[in-house]
């Protein structure tokens, strides 16, 4: 025997369901629009934020770390200067001496000998950067 479905059942599940699914179509309604304000307020702030270039194109976001960049990098500018590299010049460049610095530029430091061998250098140069 086959019981019919009240037509009250009918109409209360009905509403159950139709309210269930305006609570979730609120709830992502809501959860966008949050998503939205904060994205907004992530591109403003970024949109805001003043930077500073250093003469090689480095980019700081304050006027004293350009500033500190900018001393070590007119400190230490000869050392990377193209001279180096054709092998003009003959005299020590800032106290180093020329293997040093050609290892410092292109081929590093391989082994543990090497630094060793140079460690008065490397002091130098730690000594040039933290003054």
């Amino acid at each position: 025997m086959i019981f019919p479905i009240s037509f009250h059942f009918q109409v209360r599940s009905t509403v159950t369901l139709t309210k269930f699914m305006d609570i979730t179509l609120i709830a992502i309604a809501i959860f966008i629009l949050v998503a939205i304000v904060f994205l907004g307020l992530y591109l403003f702030k970024s949109i805001n934020k003043k930077s500073f270039t250093a003469e090689d194109g480095s980019v700081f976001d304050s006027e004293s770390e350009l500033d500190i960049y900018q001393k070590l990098f007119d400190k230490t500018k000869p050392l990377f200067s193209s001279d180096i590299e054709k092998g003009s010049a003959s005299q020590p460049i800032l106290g180093f001496d020329k293997s040093f610095i050609s290892n410092l530029t292109t081929e590093g430091f391989p082994d543990l000998k090497t630094v060793v061998k140079y460690r008065k250098q490397i002091k130098l140069l730690s000594d040039l950067i933290n003054a």
